[in-house]
């Protein structure tokens, strides 16, 4: 069977039926997939280079994903493959949408977009078990994770919608969900089963008293299950990022296919796009027994591109040949300017000048969106989410990026320059009078986490609502502690260093305000740190190793999760650290006495803080805000209107 090429919705469907497969194949499957849309329901700015022309455009959305998704099935039905579309999880936050209407906007949309089954992610525990709970009940497909105990969370122990595996018959070339191998009658059977991180406690929170078990000894223990009740077809459906994907394929015998999410990889090349180049879609990987192998998948983040693998099995069940690609869904609007408004529209032979040449760039397809799921976005919730935008803080003239990894997504060295405003900000409002009256500290330097923003500022007004909702969208209190010098070296390596390997979640990577440093990379997974610099005094000074220092950051990573553990241990026994919210627009400080490790019955790790007065911060509270980062950075965009139209010397560098 040749591989389905992904084109534009009108080449698609006059696209010929697919020539017959090779007699030695038994079974063709395709799988549509998609993973870490966060709430992206609108398309995302884009641009690309038409020579020396700069087209600013939008692409993806979950409108144009469902336009595409209903053409790729159909086009499967056609060809009489059958085709499963699943989402890699992390639907939750990341979108003004989801700040408004949370987990009750996904299931809305998310039943409307034909799903077979999807992963858990993460991010689908940030507003608490309830409402992950009434999600999960509510969406009309299964949550998978076979290495999730739920007897002992009661929000989550009666669920029948979260799964370890999904079995699905194939009948006249289609596939139909059934709820028991029994059902099977001798009918082909392709299991999809899901694989949650075992180290979720550490990354989320509020996760309970749900159990987190072992990835690859889960993964093995259910494909033998599996495998010994006549199922030979095989696909994990997971949440770990990709280069715990590669892992767990050459560690585990029988997976025929892994779909993934977290690390939001866009496998393939879309440089063209500005989106850098990833490793190879529909990689193959060895598995122990040295026979079998695994084809590794991943579609990027935000809605933005869709997945498509052709996996194509012999009489035996065994995997012989996997292939596809992601496809960046590209829009038909084109602009001259990032403000993207009507007196910069283009028209006439530009439009149609722009649209031949998007069209013919590899791994893209101009799609339109689905005019009803348009519809009901722009009539049922847009209004509010419009309204809750506030007003206008500030001005970028041209758009101000954030990657998670220096050099990934068409950046420099220096990665995020986002990232730098924000650390920026939070020295700046820390060190406010009103602030350090109320904390008795001098902030030094501030750290953020790559993975705590969420999004770029793109180039025209900027809103209160871009700040709170879109770009620092979770509540993130600000902590303040003392660190030594070399604790602060140690930190910096460590975090670096885990995000160098290729396909690692690279969320931990760390920015710096008033805090300078150059890494490179000495070995694959390791950096060394060649400079490392605070200012002071209106001057570059060298970070002394017995020196000790007041570092802010955010409270989660003060906790020490996603892999931030250092700060952990610093504050083992004890802590000098202060955690600032806001109560009725007023700080509010409270001291944190030291941070605890608590492993459950898996061996899985998370952090508890113990504070001097209360339980924990009263986030919840009426008239508390915990968004203290997005606060801070609202009030530095206020009193400074012209900063982000300056040149910010940038402060991290990353050598590889």
């Amino acid at each position: 069977m040749r591989l389905l090429t992904i084109l534009s919705i009108s080449a698609l469907l006059s696209v010929g039926c697919a020539t017959q497969q090779p007699s030695d194949t038994a079974l063709t499957l395709n799988i549509i997939h998609i993973n870490d849309t966060h709430s992206h329901f609108d398309a995302s700015p884009a641009k690309v280079m038409q020579g020396e022309q700069a087209v600013y455009t939008f692409i993806g959305g979950h409108p144009r994903i469902l336009t595409q998704a209903r053409q790729l099935k159909l086009r499967s039905v056609q060809d009489k493959i059958p085709a499963l579309f699943l989402h890699g999880g992390d639907a939750f936050k990341g979108s003004a949408y989801f700040e408004l209407f949370e987990q009750r906007i996904n299931v809305d949309v998310l039943n409307r977009m034909h799903i077979d089954a999807m992963a858990l992610g993460n991010h689908e525990f940030d507003i608490g078990l309830a409402k992950l709970a009434d999600f999960i009940g509510k969406v009309n497909f299964p949550l998978l994770a076979a290495n999730i105990d739920t007897a002992d969370e009661p929000a989550l122990a009666g669920s029948k919608n979260i799964k370890p595996y999904a079995l699905f018959v194939v009948e006249q070339h289609q596939l139909h969900a059934i709820t028991d191998i029994t059902q099977a009658k001798g009918r082909e059977l392709i299991a999809v089963f899901g694989l949650a991180l075992e180290d979720m406690r550490a990354i989320a929170p509020g996760t309970g008293a749900l159990v987190f078990h072992n990835e690859v000894q889960s993964a093995q223990h259910t494909v033998d299950m599996l495998s010994a009740q006549g199922v030979k077809h095989i696909i994990a459906l997971t949440h770990l990022g990709h280069q715990r994907d590669l892992a767990v394929a050459a560690a585990v015998n029988g997976i025929d296919a892994i779909v993934g999410g977290h690390s939001h990889s866009l496998l393939g090349d879309f440089r063209h796009w500005g989106l850098g180049q990833q490793r190879p879609y529909a990689e193959l990987v060895t598995n122990p027994d040295g026979l079998g192998k695994t084809c590794v998948v991943q579609a990027g983040q935000f809605a933005q591109a869709i997945g498509q693998a052709q996996l194509a099995f012999n009489r035996a069940g065994q995997l012989t040949r996997c292939n596809g690609q992601n496809t960046l869904l590209a829009s038909r609007d084109y602009f001259s300017s990032p403000q993207r408004d009507e007196p910069n529209r283009l028209t006439g032979s530009k439009q149609h000048s722009a649209e031949q040449y998007i069209a013919a760039l590899p791994r893209t397809a101009i799609v339109a969106e689905d005019s009803s799921l348009r519809q009901l976005l722009d009539t049922q919730y847009k209004p509010d989410v419009s309204r809750a935008y506030g007003e206008r803080i500030a001005v970028a003239e041209q758009r101000i990026n954030h990657v998670r990894l220096p050099g990934s997504g068409g950046s420099t060295e220096h990665g995020s320059e986002l990232a730098g405003f924000i650390t920026d900000a939070m020295v700046h409002w820390l060190n406010r009078s009103d602030i350090r009256a109320a904390t008795g500290k001098n902030v030094d330097f501030a750290l953020i986490g790559a993975g705590n923003i969420r999004s770029a500022i793109e180039a025209g007004s900027v809103y209160e609502g871009n700040i709170r909702l879109e770009v620092l969208p979770f509540n993130t209190p600000l902590s303040v502690l003392s660190i030594s010098g070399a604790q602060l070296r140690s930190l910096l390596s460590e975090t670096i260093s885990a995000t160098l390997i290729p396909g690692a979640h690279s969320g931990k990577f760390p920015y710096t305000g008033k805090l300078r440093y150059i890494a490179t990379e000495v070995a694959a997974g390791k950096a060394e740190l060649n400079q490392l610099q605070f200012w002071r005094d209106g001057k570059w000074q060298n970070i002394q190793p017995d020196g000790i220092y007041t570092m802010a950051t955010t409270q989660y990573l003060a906790d020490g999760n996603d892999g931030w553990q250092v700060l952990q241990q610093i504050q083992q026994h004890s802590s000098d650290r202060q955690d600032i919210i806001l109560q009725h627009g007023q700080p509010a400080v409270f001291s944190v006495n030291n941070v605890t490790a608590n492993m459950d019955s898996s061996g899985a790790v998370s952090f508890s803080t113990v504070y001097n007065t209360i339980d924990k911060l009263p986030c919840d509270a009426q008239g508390t805000d915990c968004k203290v980062a997005a606060q801070a950075f609202i009030d530095y965009l206020k009193s400074t209107q012209l900063v982000l139209s300056q040149p910010r010397q940038p402060t991290v560098t990353l050598r590889r």
